[in-house]
């Protein structure tokens, strides 16, 4: 009997030791992955801040800029009926409430299901269903599995269209879980030039014409309507035809973003727990050079009495804006609220218990009761037989 038994148990304990090497080969692949039931809401609070008048796009000035208090609201969820083995899309709505309006952006997200890494994909589009982005090798809204300390991540941003490096700070416990803290930044001087289509929707001008330029101006002390009549009463025909020429052209504006953000990551799962700080601000700046022609014009004139003190100040001018930094539209603060980063938090905790139970509880348990099986069989069927009776 004891030879029998020790067989049995050979074999199971060797069935067991194959079944967990089969689970990390095969199961922790095909369970470990993106989940096709997200649900999440998340709010911050802060302030938005406006250097330029929202309605009339004309600048406010230094200390009337326009301040209201911030509460947004952002929704992730998982779009399941569009979730295949590889590939699943997230849909996500932002909700920036300033008391006085409300706005929503909405966007789609096409990930790998595995590295969660952002694929090229038709379906994956910002702003408008219309407008489709290719965000491959990006990540957002969610980071690998794993979250390495010794990675940069280059996380997507919707307003500069492109990815943005997200590097390792240090790490903390939150709520009784050890996070891992990114932050990414963008200066000014950087220059990143925001997505025209973000620039549509916020209802800003992509060009501007000499009349709309002329309260900017005025506000720097040029009196243009004074310097456009004494130069009609000094210029010459034809430089009078060129300059009403000049001042048809636009202006092109090009607007830059600017922004520091840090956040909290549970490694494990890659879920974002937490926003601690969040400034991003919008900046315009205008591309004087359809402009030149105006001052090749003009120079022509600058030791006339009556119009050269004004070009002399025309000229000034030139130079301050051509070393003036881009004009702030707009500047947001804000932080994820307490109550959402515990939700946030609970929810890593869960989805990191399913995660492990995954990749190591069940693995682990498969090859170590299989192999005290196979000890146990192995022990058994190399003891001595008992001889029978004569």
């Amino acid at each position: 009997m004891k030879g029998v038994a020790s067989k049995i148990l050979i074999a199971l304990g060797i069935l067991l030791i194959l079944a967990a090497i089969l689970w990390w080969a095969i199961a922790v692949n095909s369970l470990v992955k993106l989940p096709s039931d997200i649900d999440s809401v998340t709010e911050y609070e802060g302030t938005m801040t406006y250097y330029v008048d929202p309605i009339s796009n004309q600048p406010l000035p230094e200390g009337e800029e326009l301040q209201l208090d911030m509460k947004v609201e952002r929704n992730i969820t998982s779009n399941a009926d569009e979730f295949d083995s590889s590939r699943g899309v997230l849909d996500e709505e932002i909700v920036l409430d300033l008391g006085i309006q409300k706005q929503s952006m909405e966007f789609a997200y096409v990930l790998d299901r595995k590295s969660i890494e952002n694929v090229k994909d038709d379906r994956a589009w910002a702003w408008d269903p219309a407008n489709v982005v290719d965000r491959e090798g990006t990540y957002y809204p969610l980071l690998g599995f794993d979250v390495s300390k010794d990675e940069t991540y280059l996380i997507w941003k919707n307003e500069i269209d492109a990815g943005l490096e997200a590097e390792f700070i240090d790490e903390q416990d939150l709520e009784g879980v050890t996070v891992y803290n990114f932050s990414s930044e963008i200066m000014v001087t950087d220059k990143k030039e925001v997505a025209p289509v973000y620039i549509e929707a916020l209802g800003l001008p992509a060009e501007m014409t000499f009349d709309d330029l002329k309260p900017s101006l005025q506000a720097l002390g040029v009196d243009v309507d004074g310097l456009l009549v004494v130069a009609q009463q000094v210029l010459s025909a034809e430089d009078q035809q060129a300059l009403g020429q000049v001042l048809q052209e636009t202006v092109p504006a090009n607007y830059y973003w600017a922004m520091d953000t840090k956040i909290s990551v549970e490694p494990k799962t890659g879920l974002p727990v937490d926003v601690y700080k969040n400034v991003e601000s919008l900046y315009m700046e205008l591309d004087m050079t359809k402009l030149a022609g105006l001052f090749t014009i003009l120079n022509k004139y600058k030791d006339d009495p009556n119009l050269g003190p004004a070009l002399a100040q025309l000229e000034d001018l030139q130079v301050q804006l051509a070393q003036a930094e881009p004009n702030k539209i707009f500047e947001y603060s804000y932080e994820q609220t307490d109550e959402t980063v515990k939700d946030a938090v609970d929810e890593a905790k869960d989805s990191a218990s399913k995660v492990n139970l995954v990749k190591v509880y069940i693995p682990w348990a498969l090859l170590i009761v299989g192999a005290l099986i196979l000890i146990i069989g192995l022990l058994i069927g190399g003891g001595r037989t008992q001889q029978p009776e004569a």
